[in-house]
């Protein structure tokens, strides 16, 4: 556990850990801002190296440095051990949204936190709360995450910027273009309008257990969420001529429900408990893949138009037959949803003693889909359930 140390602006402090979360709250909420918390990663010119280094709403990850930015909770994830050499200084910002044609700024805000918390414990490391009744400015850079000796700092800064996100990307090196400040174009007789930027990955791998990831609405909804396992059913080599034949290994996958009344359940081909895609429960087990070697390996189908009535959701894959060699099957889950990159979880940290993984929590949070890795290996059903609260009653059971 930490104390929480609380900055003024100009302080720095030891940051304990490289794993963190960061959270920019605001005060006094005014009529219609938008606003908008970016991160820049600064080589030692106190510049972006490349135009990715800038992290934003249209651009909210960078899984290669360790940064991912949810903005519709102006919440950051930060792995500073992953980011490159030459990242010198990470600069936390937030902006108003065309506030200068608005007339607004941070002065009718009148206060905006930084809270720093320990990535994998959720315990306070830092705090700072900066008072912007004077500030008539639209942008701030509120601290900084810099390298000193080796080790990781943080200084609250506290400072405001003239104009809103364009020129404070420009100021950092970042080639933004046409912007918020621009005049709009003529119109152009086109056959297609050009899409908006927006970052476009195929997938976001899941790295450390602990880390999150909040998928964005969209106007259609979740749509149909996929959970896919595919694995390796014989992942043991042969011991030569006379050496003994590897047994196969049944891996099925599996979850816990929870809906927002308190009703619970389990899906999984033990017991025959399929489910139902377009009834309750919602969630539909496609098959049970004895051999492994489905090319579609097991899908779990949840039906995201009832995405509300849900409250969370435990992924969770179990050998039913074979030896607990997890760390050989080499097992993956993906996650897909309608219009949003793949999530992929890979079954690593391997416990070789237990039976079951707890793969992954899907949670929502205000109608959002939030993803969790969790990586946590049981002996059973029960134990498993101990330890995530669900309070279900399990029974011997066979497929």
């Amino acid at each position: 556990m930490y104390n929480r140390i609380d900055l003024v602006a100009g302080q720095n402090c030891p940051l304990p850990t490289s794993a963190l979360h960061v959270t920019v709250m605001t005060g006094r909420k005014i009529s219609g801002p938008d606003l908008d918390v970016s991160v820049f990663l600064l080589n030692a010119q106190n510049k972006v190296s490349r135009d990715d280094d800038f992290v934003f709403y249209n651009q909210p990850v960078r899984a290669d440095q360790g940064v991912e930015l949810e903005p519709e909770h102006n919440r950051l994830t930060l792995h500073l051990d992953r980011t490159q050499p030459e990242v010198t200084k990470i600069a936390l910002t937030i902006t108003i949204t065309d506030g200068q044609t608005k007339g607004q700024s941070f002065a009718e805000i009148q206060q905006v936190t930084v809270l720093v918390k320990d990535f994998l414990t959720g315990f306070e490391i830092a705090g700072f709360a900066l008072d912007t009744s004077k500030n008539q400015e639209t942008a701030l850079i509120l601290a900084e995450f810099y390298r000193h000796q080796d080790k990781w700092k943080l200084r609250a800064v506290g400072q405001g910027f003239i104009g809103g996100l364009q020129p404070l990307a420009e100021f950092y090196g970042v080639d933004v273009g046409e912007g918020e400040s621009s005049p709009a174009p003529a119109p152009v007789p086109t056959t297609e309008p050009a899409p908006p930027p927006k970052l476009n990955l195929s997938k976001i791998t899941l790295e450390k257990r602990g880390q999150s990831i909040s998928l964005e609405k969209n106007r259609d909804g979740l749509g149909e969420i996929l959970v896919n396992l595919n694995w390796n059913a014989t992942p043991v080599k042969s011991a030569g001529l006379f050496g003994r034949k590897a047994e196969g290994i049944d891996l099925d996958l599996a979850c816990l429900w929870e809906f927002q009344d308190g009703a619970r359940g389990a899906v999984q081909a033990l017991g025959g408990h399929f489910g139902n895609l377009r009834q309750f429960p919602f969630i539909e087990l496609d098959q049970d893949d004895r051999s492994g070697r489905s090319v579609g390996g097991e899908t779990l189908r949840i039906n995201g138009s009832q995405w509300q009535e849900f409250s969370r959701v435990l992924l969770f894959a179990f050998i039913y037959e074979g030896v607990p060699n997890w760390s050989h099957v080499d097992a993956v889950i993906t996650i897909k949803c309608k219009n949003q990159p793949d999530i992929e979880v890979r079954l690593d940290s391997h416990r070789n003693d237990q039976f079951m993984c707890a793969i992954a929590m899907l949670e929502n949070e205000n109608g959002q889909l939030r993803i969790t890795k969790l990586i946590d290996y049981f002996s059973g059903h029960q134990q498993m359930d101990q330890a995530y609260g669900w309070g279900l009653n399990y029974v011997a059971g066979s497929k």
